[in-house]
Parts: C-alpha cells; structure tokens; sequence
C-alpha cells in the first residue's frame, strides 16, 4: 500500500503538470486557431520563445518542488518569482497572437494588462527572496516592507485604470497594440525595486559565493537591460525569456549550491549526534542491586546538535557521582569537546580527587588548545549512599531542583562559579546539602527551559517547577517524562534548536531503608 506522502506528492506532480503544460498548450492552440498566416514572422518568434519558456517554467518548477531542502520562506519567494515569470511569459504569448485581430481585442486587452502587473509582481517577489536567502535582519525593514507593498498596490491599481484611461497602453478597435504615453513609467517600479535587492545583496555579499553573486546579479541586470532596450524597439519582447532563462542560472547557483551545503551540514549533525549517542550510558535501571537509589536520564537532540552531555557512575562502593552539562557550539567540535570534557571530570573523580580540584584541572586542560573558543557550564554532584550528604559544584550551570519527601520541588539556589575552559587557573567552589529518604534531585540543560513555542515564548524554570509540582511522587523516569511530554505540549510542534537533556535521581536512604 502506497504512502499518503507518496500520493500527496504524486497528485501535486500531476497537477502541476496539468496547469503549467495545459496553459503552453493552450497559447500554442490559440496562435494554430488564429492561423499562423495572421501572425507576424516578429510575433511568431516571440509566441515560440514564450512557449519555451513554459515549458522551461515547468521543468523549473518541478525541480524546486522535488528539492525536499527547499522549505520555508526562501522556497516560497522562489516559486511566486517562477509562477509570475511563467504568467507573463502566457500573456505575452496571447497578446502577440491576439494582436491586430480584431475579434479578440478583448483577449488583447486583459492578456496586455496582467503581463504589465507581472512586471511590478516579479520586482517585488525577487526582492522577497533575496531578503529571506541572505536572511536580512534590520529593525526598519517592517517599514521598508509596508512602503514596498504599498508601491505594489499602487502599480497594480495604476495597470487596472490603464484599461480606461491609457496611461501605458492601449488597443483599438481593430485589435492593435499601441504604446500610451506614459509607457516608460511602468518600468519605474520594476527597476527601482531591482536595483534595491542588488544593493541588499552587494551589503551581503559575503554570505554568497562568486558564482552565485554572478547569478543574482545577472537575474537583475538582464532584465533590467531588455526592459530599457524594449522602450525603443517595438515588435520583438525578450524579457519574459530572459527572466526565465537567468532564473533557471539563479536556481543552480544559490539552491544546487546551497543543498550541497546542506548536505554536508547534515553529515556533520549526523556525526555529532552519533558521538553523543555512543558516549553516554543510557542502560536503566543503572546497578540495579543497588537499592539506595532510583535514577534516569535522557537527552533528546535538537535539530542543530550541540554539546549537552550527562553521566553518573559510583565513584566508590559508597559514593555515586552524578554530571551535566551543556557545551557551548553547535556540531562535530560541541560534540568533541563534550567528548573530552567527561573523559577528563570521569576520570579524575574516579581517581579520589575532589570536586573542586577535578574541575581546577578539566578547566586548565580544555584551555589548551581552545582554538574554537568553546566552554562547557557543570554541575556535579557526589552523593554520600550511606547518609544521603552530598557534595556539589556549579560552574556556570543550571539551578538543580530538589524535590522533598512528602513536599514540593524547589529550585536550590547556591552561588555559581565560572563556566568551564573560560579561562585559565580558575578556583571553583563547594557546597553542601543533604538528601533525606524519599528526596528527589532533579539536573537539567537550559535547552529544557528555554524550549521555544511557535510564538518564541520560553518554556521557563517556573513552568519546569510547576510541572514537576503536579506529580510530585513520581519516579525519576516518569518525572522525566512527564517534563518531555509538557514541553511537546508547549512547543505545539515548533522547531528547537537546543539539546533537551535532564537527569533525575531519587534518594531511597542507607540500604532501601
């Protein structure tokens, strides 16, 4: 049995295919009932471009909707520039056909008056793309961006009055095209808004490669150059191809080259992901003969892996150690300097060194070397299994959580220390509290805090407490879980780009007593 993906894509193939060919077909029907001895060999030649141009339109079109990489935004722009270039590329092909056959001065007039508003629509949709593919930030572009439209709506009224009044063009009784008098004006807009996405991508410039800052410049100039050419020579319109053409050039240059890009970016997220996967002990129930305690953790990678990393191991027979982490940086080297970072504080507590002396240590050996200037915020616990007494150190990281027998969940607030490998010869500080029978401490990453909803509202420390508040005897998996559940809940489905790692540990007293 077929997918519902499957069919989906192809019932949208289909109807692509059924628009776009059935409109070139179409334009090639009309000029083969008009009769191809009405036409002009001037307008034949334009009429055959504008169908090639279709039938490139089409191929286009279904090469970005097949690119699964091409989401969002940027995709979006992408294909309104092909749909308004293939529009204007069918009404120019009527307006040729049609022209001087009186009969269809109708089909002349309405053919001539969308492609004048696919000049102003193409402008803009170029403009749109270029600001989502360099992904411009700026606090006056809302300002700029309601100027454009406005400009927009106004070319767009101007072209529909352009029927009554014959500002750009009219046609006469007999069907006859002629130029108003204010035909060049109607490329002000298409030019103005041109020259300003080129000036968005020369500030930019840098983001592109050459050849793609060849591309876009060429997909403005072109049709810039044909449009000014096309004032003084009429019989002969270039600029819907051209568009077309230099559109096709745009594509493989910035998206081809940009999937490759993904590609690469991908294998290196799939790299990291498995370096974490690989590196932390996820076998539960951990030491199952030991009755002193109940523990759980999980890290749940985001889209972009980061550094987030968690550990607990005996340090003796009486002393269990537990870690978490979050490494600044995102993929391979978060990943590789999470890798060291727990070899180096694993290795050191196992050895009988204190806390603060293991961390003294891991800091000045992750200085070295530091080239990517990565840093790693701690927090390490070791907890006496005879009595409960435990011994912490926080460098950087988040407030631990501490769930009381028979109470709530507070949040232990003690003074923070430096992040780790920030800098060198740093002193780190201990503190002390104690964990009664039936106690509850619960470790977590800011990515657990800081999951974002579709409004970029933050899940918070407050929301964390009051979730772990609602089952306030539950075990550390099923808080754990119960945590994950209300973030999925609260993230309706948005996108993160933090690691949700926490780890959770339930004192249970000397010996299950």
């Amino acid at each position: 049995m077929l997918k519902k993906s499957v069919v989906k894509d192809f019932l949208n193939i289909a109807f692509v295919t059924i628009v776009f060919l059935g409109l070139a077909l179409f334009a090639a029907h009309f000029a083969s009932s008009v009769g191809f001895e009405h036409i002009p060999r001037k307008h034949l030649i334009n009429v055959s471009l504008d169908i090639f141009g279709m039938m490139l339109g089409y191929v286009l079109l279904l090469g970005i909707y097949l690119d699964k990489r091409k989401t969002g935004g940027t995709a979006k722009y992408l294909v309104a520039l092909i749909i308004v270039i293939y529009i204007a590329m069918f009404t120019d092909a009527i307006e040729y056909i049609s022209d001087c056959v009186g009969d269809f001065r109708t089909f002349n007039v309405f053919a001539n008056t969308v492609f004048f508003i696919m000049g102003p629509a193409e402008a803009i949709c170029f403009w749109h793309y270029t600001i989502h593919y360099l992904d411009v930030k700026n606090s006056s572009l809302p300002i700029f961006k309601w100027i454009v439209n406005v400009g927009f709506v106004l070319s767009v009224i101007i072209r529909i009055a352009n029927i009554k009044y014959g500002f750009y063009f009219i046609v006469d009784a007999y069907g006859e095209y002629h130029r108003g008098p204010y035909y060049i004006v109607s490329k002000i807009f298409f030019i103005i808004m041109m020259l300003f996405s080129l000036a968005v991508v020369f500030v930019k410039r840098r983001q592109l490669r050459t050849i793609q800052l060849v591309a876009v410049f060429m997909y403005a100039i072109a049709p810039i150059t044909i449009g000014i050419t096309s004032i003084y020579i009429r019989g002969i319109s270039f600029t819907p191809i051209t568009s077309m053409i230099v559109a096709l050039f745009m594509y493989c240059a910035l998206n081809v080259t940009q999937g490759r890009e993904i590609a690469v970016a991908e294998n290196e997220v799939a790299v990291a992901s498995s370096i974490q996967e690989n590196v932390l002990p996820k076998t539960f129930p951990y030491l199952p003969n030991r009755k002193e305690f109940d523990l759980f953790a999980i890290m749940k990678p985001a889209k972009e892996v980061g550094g987030d990393f968690y550990d607990f191991f005996m340090v003796d027979d009486n002393h269990l150690a537990l870690v978490i982490a979050d490494v600044s940086g995102k993929g391979i080297p978060a990943a590789l300097f999470m890798m060291t970072s727990r070899t180096l504080i694993k290795n050191r507590l196992q050895a009988g060194d204190s806390l603060s002396e293991v961390l003294a240590d891991a800091n000045n050996q992750l200085c070295e070397g530091n080239v990517a200037d990565l840093f790693v915020t701690v927090w390490i616990g070791i907890i006496d299994l005879r009595t409960g007494h435990c011994v912490e150190v926080n460098a950087g990281h988040e407030y631990p959580i501490l769930g009381r027998a028979g109470g709530q969940y507070e949040v232990v607030l003690s003074k923070h220390d430096i992040a780790v490998a920030m800098f060198e010869d740093q002193s780190f500080t201990e503190h002390e509290f104690t964990l009664n029978p039936g106690d509850t401490i619960f470790v977590y990453t800011d990515g657990v805090t800081e999951a974002m909803n579709p409004d970029d509202e933050i899940f918070t420390k407050e929301r964390l407490v009051a979730t772990l508040n609602s089952h306030p005897d539950a075990s550390p998996k099923a808080a754990i879980e119960t945590v994950l559940q209300a973030i999925d809940d609260f993230a309706a489905g948005a996108e993160q780009f933090d690691d949700t790692t926490m780890l959770c540990m339930k004192y249970n007293g000397a010996y299950g007593g």
